[in-house]
């Protein structure tokens, strides 16, 4: 069997980029955005509350650590494939820019700028254990329908996780919230290919993407249904270190308790099918989940 952590053929290296540490608060960056406070850590970059100075809105800058802004880099991903996607369950791209090379804070630092969610992380929320069955049909729901939207416009996200859905608790959002789907620093499209194997979060990763092989919108599905079954039993479905998950899902099912309700495990099966083929679109979960919370 041979897993992603088996490389590719090398490439020919890249320009070596700089890599920066986070800012301080208060500052100003490309005379525009007034940092406040660091509100979310990733592996590429850090996500600052921020106001405008142009319209005093408040935002998020999502400031990356690296400099690099080639096609196969995190911020070129998002620029091009997460800006033009406008999707009530996708956060919302406002901008994106270059911080100018002056020496001063944020000097020659890529960012982008999104709408700030007023809520967590659905990683945060799990925290507290297992979600009730209706809140899970409808974020997952929410969720379901945003890749739906992301499929159709040939983009594959890669990386769906609980640290990648933020829960949208404003008053417009109403009683349950709204789920919205976020992070498009590893997706793929025609004109983005992968820049290697093994990219994405060893928990939600799909049996193909394991392999090694080239990952679709069915991997997506499979990522969903795996969050959705943290949603509704508080626990990964395959836990463990990441190299003893990642060889578990080659073999085996997720193991779904037997509180489960039936049309819940149906679902979930065939989400989480090892063959992509046999696994329903984002638009048909989309669709099923619906009918669940009905």
């Amino acid at each position: 069997m041979t897993l992603a952590l088996t490389r590719r053929p090398a490439r020919a290296a890249a320009p070596r980029a700089a890599f920066f540490g986070p800012l301080a608060e208060d500052r100003l960056l490309d005379q525009r955005y007034r940092l406040g406070t660091l509100a979310g850590r990733g592996s590429e970059a850090d996500v600052y509350r921020a106001t405008d100075a142009a319209n005093g809105s408040e935002v998020a800058v999502k400031i990356f650590r690296s400099d690099a802004s080639d096609a196969a880099s995190p911020f070129s991903r998002e620029k091009d494939l997460h800006t033009p996607l406008h999707h009530r369950h996708i956060v919302r791209v406002n901008g994106y820019g270059h911080g100018p090379d002056d020496g001063g804070s944020g000097s020659g630092r890529n960012y982008l700028v999104t709408e700030l969610v007023s809520g967590p992380d659905l990683r945060t929320v799990l925290q507290d254990g297992p979600l009730r069955m209706p809140l899970v049909a409808a974020w997952m729901g929410d969720v379901a329908g945003a890749l739906a939207h992301v499929h159709r416009k040939g983009v594959v996200h890669n990386d769906v996780k609980p640290a990648n859905i933020l829960v949208d608790r404003s008053a417009s959002a109403g009683p349950a919230g709204l789920a919205k789907l976020t992070d498009f620093g590893i997706a793929t499209s025609s004109w983005h290919r992968p820049n290697h194997a093994g990219s994405g979060t060893p928990h939600y990763l799909s049996p193909e993407a394991v392999h090694g092989t080239t990952t679709t919108t069915a991997s997506d599905v499979y990522a969903l249904g795996l969050v959705t079954f943290e949603c509704l039993t508080g626990i990964k479905a395959f836990p463990g270190p990441a190299l003893e998950s990642m060889v578990a899902r080659t073999l085996r099912a997720p193991r779904l308790p037997d509180t489960v309700r039936r049309r819940w495990s149906m679902l979930l099966h065939s989400m989480t099918d090892a063959e992509p083929g046999n696994r329903p679109t984002a638009a048909e979960a989309h669709r099923a989940l619906k009918r669940i919370s009905r």
